[in-house]
């Protein structure tokens, strides 16, 4: 298990925890089983682009919260520009469920 699958799993539970959704709401809104969201929140399996996005929009997050504090420490800058890399990405993926 890599310290950033598990930091971001652990961003993702703590904002689906705070706006009192069940795992198992979540994973039906994405079309994931419980147990594959489990293995996200977990750090156990890396989640893919598209299932953060669709995750991100579900918990009114901005994706990029979900890497703070990870992997390396970061600049205000470095993360305006990985933010600045990542919306076309992520408009586009969301464009595709019609979001």
């Amino acid at each position: 298990m890599r310290q950033d699958h598990l930091l971001v799993g652990k961003r993702i539970q703590k904002r689906r925890k705070e706006l009192g959704i069940t795992a198992v709401k979540l994973a039906e809104q994405i079309a994931i089983s419980q147990q594959q969201l489990s293995r996200y929140e977990r750090g156990i399996n890396r989640i893919n682009l598209s299932h953060l996005v669709q995750i991100a929009s579900i918990l009114d997050t901005p994706i990029n919260w979900f890497f703070l504090d990870c992997c390396y420490p970061a600049t205000n800058n470095s993360v305006s520009k990985l933010t600045d890399q990542y919306i076309p990405i992520a408009e586009a993926t969301l464009g595709k469920f019609g979001c």
